[in-house]
């Protein structure tokens, strides 16, 4: 029995894009174009919207998976050495930086403010007083529905569920369970979350 590709439906994304304004047009149009002249670096096919400015490190052995629908905005830097996955309809907002040493998975409908870093490791190997050596990488995993404010830390390890809201400066270096409000540094739960929306 042979397995039937499925061929993209882009039959709703064009009934969208058609009630954009011009300028909207004008702006996905050149970021589809940026994404097709960059498409050697990725390692799915899925169309996304690249901005102005967006700088894509791919290292030997780095792989890059993009949803479709996904944005990145202006200015952000994409630092791949290990697997990433960056769900679609997902925004990486402007001058936000992505390090990716081992595993970073982000789930779909994300949506990152300007200035949020995400790194998965920490560069160099620490020793501490007592602890011994520090562990220097470790996965990060973003669930679906997660909104991060701006200028927010996402570190090493953690593991975010779906439906998170974190707030504006917020550091998080702990795991976040779903459907919860976190914020300050570090950041602690501050509340439940029912629903957010764009």
């Amino acid at each position: 029995m042979t397995e039937e590709r499925s061929v993209p439906d882009f039959a709703h994304f064009w009934e969208q894009f058609k009630r954009y304004p011009l300028r909207d047009k004008v702006i996905a149009a050149l970021g589809v174009m940026r994404w097709a002249l960059r498409l050697y670096k990725f390692d799915s096919r899925e169309p996304f919207i690249i901005e102005r400015k967006v700088q894509v490190l791919k290292w030997k052995g780095g792989i890059i998976e993009v949803g479709r629908g996904a944005r990145w905005a202006m200015g952000s830097k994409i630092v791949v050495g290990g697997h990433l996955r960056f769900g679609s309809r997902a925004i990486l907002g402007p001058h936000s930086t992505l390090m990716c040493a081992t595993e970073v998975s982000i789930g779909d409908r994300c949506m990152f403010a300007w200035n949020v870093s995400i790194f998965d490791s920490i560069g160099h190997r620490l020793w501490m007083e007592r602890v011994g050596e520090v562990e220097v990488e470790a996965p990060i995993t973003i669930g679906n529905d997660v909104w991060v404010g701006p200028y927010s830390i996402i570190m090493k390890g953690v593991t975010i569920g779906n439906n998170v809201v974190i707030g504006a400066g917020s550091v998080v270096r702990r795991d976040v369970p779903p459907n919860s409000l976190v914020y300050g540094n570090p950041a602690r739960l501050a509340g439940k979350v029912e629903r957010w929306e764009r």
